[in-house]
């Protein structure tokens, strides 16, 4: 073999490589962004686990500015579905009081009465 051949393969494997590396730091890329949706997601429809994310990201994570910014994003999200939670919450039970009757509170308050409970015993009798 010559001198300019052996050149020529050196060259080709340092590109060769330079393309695996490119290839392999997008797939981490692209691994750490279905890995930042998942946290998105439990995030928002489950509520605890956003702290999870966002303690994990945030002070465990490799210090990048991506891990940090979902770590934050995702204590966002849990704190927006808790409140949209909360608030459902006291809808429904306020929708849901509002359709008992009033007066079985004024029985009850007949009952207490001396009176009536004369009159009540009364009538057990």
């Amino acid at each position: 073999m010559d001198q300019p051949s052996i050149q020529n393969t050196g060259k080709n494997n340092t590109e060769a490589y330079r393309a695996l590396l490119e290839i392999d730091q997008s797939e981490r890329t692209f691994k750490s962004r279905q890995n930042y949706s998942h946290a998105y997601i439990l995030s928002l429809f489950i509520p605890p686990f956003g702290i999870y994310f966002f303690i994990k990201y945030v002070f465990f994570g490799d210090g990048s500015v991506e891990d940090t910014k979902a770590g934050y994003i995702s204590l966002v999200l849990t704190i927006i579905s808790t409140l949209i939670s909360i608030w459902t919450m006291r809808m429904f039970f306020k929708q849901a009081t509002s359709t008992l009757p009033n007066h079985g509170n004024n029985i009850i308050e007949e009952l207490i009465t001396p009176e009536n409970q004369k009159k009540f015993k009364e009538l057990l009798q």
